[in-house]
């Protein structure tokens, strides 16, 4: 049975098959039909994998951070009732990639070309 078992993973494996979660998120600016901005998030198992594909100034700048609110979820917040704290912010050149582990389920980002301090 545990030959069955580890024939059938490697055959899996072969097809690219992979049962782990993942979240994906694709950040992608065209101006004027000219790409100013491509970006991919990719998080598996707690680990955070960001790729610059393309940036008209040459690189992408990363915001990650942490939003709290209070009052119940989804109700309508009034101006200063949430807060972020920003958790790492970085920049990556055309065609580089970074991976950061231990940040929260939660985290949200905000990618730009050219700073992402003005991120909301």
């Amino acid at each position: 049975m545990r030959l069955l078992t580890t024939l059938l993973s490697c055959l899996l494996s072969l097809f690219g098959c992979d049962t782990r979660p993942s979240t994906t998120s694709i950040t992608r600016v065209v101006d004027q039909g000219t790409e100013t901005l491509f970006s991919k998030t990719t998080t598996v198992d707690g680990v955070a994998t960001f790729e610059c594909f393309a940036s008209r100034s040459g690189g992408c700048h990363y915001r990650i951070y942490e939003e709290r609110c209070e009052g119940a979820a989804g109700a309508a917040n009034e101006a200063g009732a949430c807060t972020r704290k920003t958790l790492d912010a970085f920049a990556l050149t055309v065609g580089k990639r970074r991976q950061v582990e231990g940040l929260p389920t939660a985290f949200r980002l905000c990618v730009g070309e050219d700073d992402a301090s003005g991120c909301g």
